[in-house]
């Protein structure tokens, strides 16, 4: 799937598909519809996944997992389902661009509870997010955290579980960063604490470096997968065939390699990219713990001081070609223009490869000197 990173390529991948299903009378059946709500080889994948990392989640096959056109859609499918017009979903900020996007689309109410960056850590205040809860259906939790590289503790997500659980609000976790985690214990799921209110959505794209394959799903218990498939179908009628079998190449082995692989690598690439960063006066804050984004301060770089968030990304991608996104695009109300918030941050991803790395750092280290 990602060949960078040790996994097999697309053409071995394709090729082995040929060999295990070979096309009958002529024709290819790999370039059929697949099951509107996902191909059984890959459901069952899923399930072999899913009862490894996480024994406490329902995912039979057959019963709780919708296969999905990438996470996006697996949101837009569980959001609709569960929800109806008028109704609250909450979440964290800052946030997935995506979020408010959708609730906006299907006429849904956001209630943004605030993440605040301390010295070593990002934290909220239980008692906002009690409040947020309150009379909400939904609860979108994204863990490791876009765009602060925030993974909640054992105590958070106990908090998290038991709010939703006291309130009656489902939540649905936003799970593709999953093995991006650099501290602490292994990665756990909030369906290990809150299994019969939870919705798992995730995806390939970035565990596998696949985002164009656009191929995720969601586990939800049988009664909200109904409710969950039936909208799926009728926004894309079922994801490439193809594509489904490669993945469950991968998935079917919780064991392979490739997963061990991919928190080093990020976590070398976080290293690179934040020590340029600070060379070039951006405030670090806490280091990310999970994903590839850090959502660092700019006040102190000269070259930015006096700017807001879009006029201070601007300047960085057309004059020192270093691509970034400003801060407040990932806040919603007062936060948004919250000199402590939305006005304080830019978000540079460390995706890309060494070299690219290196070449912004060189960029950055061109810049005014603090």
């Amino acid at each position: 799937l990602a060949s960078s990173s040790g996994s097999p390529s697309a053409a071995a991948a394709a090729a082995r598909l040929l060999e295990e299903f070979p096309a009958p009378d002529g024709d290819d059946a790999l370039n059929q519809y697949s099951f509107p709500y996902g191909a059984p080889e890959l459901r069952r994948a899923i399930e072999a996944y899913y009862a490894k990392r996480a024994p406490a989640l329902a995912a039979d096959a057959s019963e709780n997992v919708t296969v999905t056109m990438g996470a996006t859609e697996g949101f837009a499918a569980s959001i609709r389902a569960l929800t109806a017009p008028g109704d609250a979903v909450a979440f964290f900020q800052p946030f997935h661009e995506l979020y408010p996007s959708q609730l906006a689309i299907f006429g849904l109410e956001a209630r943004a509870v605030t993440l605040s960056a301390g010295f070593d850590r990002w934290s909220f205040d239980p008692a906002e997010l009690d409040r947020a809860l309150r009379g909400a259906k939904l609860f979108l939790f994204n863990d490791p955290h876009n765009p602060t590289g925030h993974r909640f503790s054992l105590e958070e997500r106990t908090t998290v579980a038991r709010l939703c659980e006291k309130h009656g609000v489902v939540c649905v976790t936003d799970e593709i960063y999953e093995h991006m985690t650099f501290d602490g214990p292994r990665y756990a799921s909030l369906a290990e604490l809150y299994p019969e209110g939870t919705v798992v959505v995730n995806s390939i794209s970035k565990t596998a470096k696949a985002t164009g394959w656009r191929i995720g799903w969601v586990v939800a218990s049988a009664a909200r997968t109904s409710k969950i498939r039936g909208v799926h179908d009728q926004l894309v009628a079922c994801c490439p065939t193809p594509l489904q079998h490669g993945v469950a190449a991968l998935l079917r082995n919780p064991d392979d390699p490739h997963f061990a692989r991919i928190a080093p690598e990020y976590l070398r690439k976080r290293d690179m990219l934040a020590a340029s960063l600070q060379k070039a006066g951006f405030w670090i804050g806490p280091l990310p713990k999970g994903s590839y984004y850090l959502f660092v301060g700019f006040a102190s770089v000269p070259a930015l001081r006096g700017l807001g968030p879009t006029e201070a990304a601007m300047r960085m991608t057309k004059e020192y070609k270093v691509a970034c996104v400003p801060g407040d695009n990932f806040y919603l109300g007062a936060a948004k223009l919250d000199p402590e918030h939305g006005q304080r941050y830019l978000r540079f991803a460390f995706v890309r490869s060494k070299a690219v790395l290196q070449a912004a750092g060189e960029r950055l280290a061109a810049m005014p000197a603090p």
